[in-house]
C-alpha cells in the first residue's frame, strides 16, 4: 500500500508542535518562582534563589556577649591576633594565603552572592566566589565508606539536614582545623555547626548558627546571619588565585 507524503508531513509537523509546545510549558515553569504563602509551597522550594549577604562582615559576632573561649582557645585566638598584625597568613589563615575553601560557618561570611536550589534531597550552596560548593544531605541515605574517607575532615565537612516546618536545620560535623570560624577565631576537630535557615520575608534569609567546639569553647554560643534576594543570575568564573597573584584580597566585594 502506497503512503500519502501529505500524511508524512502532517505527522511530522504535528510531532514537532507538540515537543515545542511540552518544552515551551517547562521553560516557563522553570522560569517563575514559587506562588503563595511560604507555608503552602513545597519545603525548600522558597529557600532556593540568589542571596548575599546584608551586611558584610568579617566577624561572627555572638548574639549576646563575647566570644566564650576555654583558655586553650584564647591562647590560639590570641596567636592568631599577632600573625595577622606580621601578615603570616600562611601560618594561620590558608583562605587568605592559597585561596582554601573558608569552611563552615566561614562560607556564611562570604561578601558575594551565592545560590541555593534543593534537588532529589540535597540542598546545594552554590557560590560566586571561586566557585565553591557546599552540600547538605536531607534525605539521601547514609552510603558505606568502605575506605574510611570518613575519618579524614575534610573543608566543608559533612552536613546533614532536616526540615522543620519551612525551617532548613543542618548540623556539621569533621570539619578540618585548618579553618576558621570567621577571619580569627580558630577551632578543634570536635567541632560543630548547627544552622538554622528560614525566611524572614520573602527577600530576607536568616541563617541562625550555633557554634560548639569544647576545647576551644566553655559553651555552644550563637550569631545571626542575613542575606538579601538578589535578581537571578549566571555567575562568571571567579580565580582567586588570580587575585592573589595580583596582590590583591582573596575575597572580592
Amino acid at each position: 500500500m502506497a503512503i500519502d507524503p501529505r500524511m508524512i508531513r502532517f505527522t511530522v509537523h504535528t510531532a514537532l508542535a507538540g515537543a515545542a509546545l511540552g518544552l515551551a510549558s517547562m521553560a516557563s515553569a522553570q522560569s517563575v518562582p514559587p506562588s503563595g504563602p511560604p507555608s503552602a509551597q513545597p519545603m525548600g522550594a522558597n529557600l532556593e534563589g540568589v542571596w548575599k549577604i546584608a551586611a558584610p562582615t568579617t566577624v561572627l559576632k555572638p548574639i549576646a556577649g563575647a566570644v566564650p573561649f576555654t583558655a586553650e582557645g584564647r591562647k590560639a585566638y590570641e596567636a592568631n591576633k599577632t600573625l595577622r598584625a606580621q601578615r603570616k597568613f600562611d601560618d594561620y589563615d590558608i583562605t587568605l594565603s592559597r585561596c582554601s575553601n573558608p569552611g563552615v560557618p566561614r562560607l556564611a561570611l562570604t561578601p558575594m552572592r551565592f545560590k541555593i536550589w534543593n534537588r532529589q534531597g540535597v540542598v546545594t550552596f552554590d557560590y560566586e566566589w571561586n566557585r565553591a560548593l557546599r552540600q547538605i544531605n536531607v534525605g539521601v541515605p547514609p552510603q558505606p565508606d568502605l575506605m574510611g574517607q570518613g575519618l579524614v575532615p575534610t573543608m566543608t565537612g559533612k552536613s546533614k539536614g532536616h526540615w522543620e516546618g519551612d525551617t532548613l536545620v543542618s548540623v556539621m560535623q569533621g570539619g578540618s582545623d585548618r579553618t576558621l570560624i570567621d577571619d580569627l577565631v580558630p577551632h578543634g576537630y570536635d567541632l560543630k555547626v548547627t544552622e538554622r535557615y528560614r525566611l524572614v520575608d520573602a527577600n530576607t534569609l536568616e541563617d541562625r548558627i550555633t557554634i560548639e567546639d569544647p576545647a576551644f569553647f566553655t559553651q555552644p554560643w550563637s550569631a545571626v546571619v542575613t542575606y538579601k534576594r538578589q535578581p537571578d543570575a549566571i555567575f562568571a568564573e571567579d580565580v582567586c588565585l588570580d587575585r592573589i597573584a595580583a596582590k590583591q584580597p582573596a575575597f572580592s566585594k
